[in-house]
């Protein structure tokens, strides 16, 4: 008999930052001029929001994410170290947006967009600001993202 390791199922996670620039470089240099990328994900932004700009705890960051404390920690690891990295060797930050389907609260229309355009504000339907973004099923995550202010 071959035993085949399935992972648990990934819990909800709530992200509630809609960052407002795909990209951070160094100054005075062209995106295309800089030797490289660092990629940070949404949960990354958001444990990083969370915690260092709202100076919650790590387990108050765990519940308003809908994470353990301990993933809280991982992703803070992973952001901080990613963040140094680009600092110190003058590479690029891109906020790695894995959304990019959006459905509308009020008129149920459902859209797709490009992983790296950021800002959507309003329902390209019904223009309705009552819209959520969910990851598309195949890429493992099921972040949801109340970008519409609330």
């Amino acid at each position: 008999m071959e035993w085949k390791i399935i992972p648990r199922p990934r819990n909800p996670r709530t992200i509630r930052c809609d960052p407002a620039h795909p990209y951070f470089k160094p100054r005075g240099i062209p995106l295309k001029d800089i030797a490289g990328v660092v990629d940070i994900t949404l949960e990354e932004l958001e444990t990083i929001r969370l915690s260092d700009l709202e100076g919650l705890s790590q387990t108050e960051v765990g519940e308003k994410m809908n994470i353990s404390q301990s993933s809280v920690s991982r992703h803070l690891e992973e952001a901080h170290r990613k963040i140094a990295k680009a600092l110190v060797l003058g590479l690029a930050i891109r906020i790695a947006n894995p959304v990019d389907f959006f459905h509308c609260v009020q008129c149920g229309h459902t859209w797709q967009i490009l992983k790296d355009i950021t800002g959507v504000k309003q329902c390209e339907n019904c223009e309705s600001t009552d819209f959520h973004t969910h990851i598309h099923s195949d890429s493992g995550y099921h972040i949801q993202s109340l970008i519409n202010n609330k």
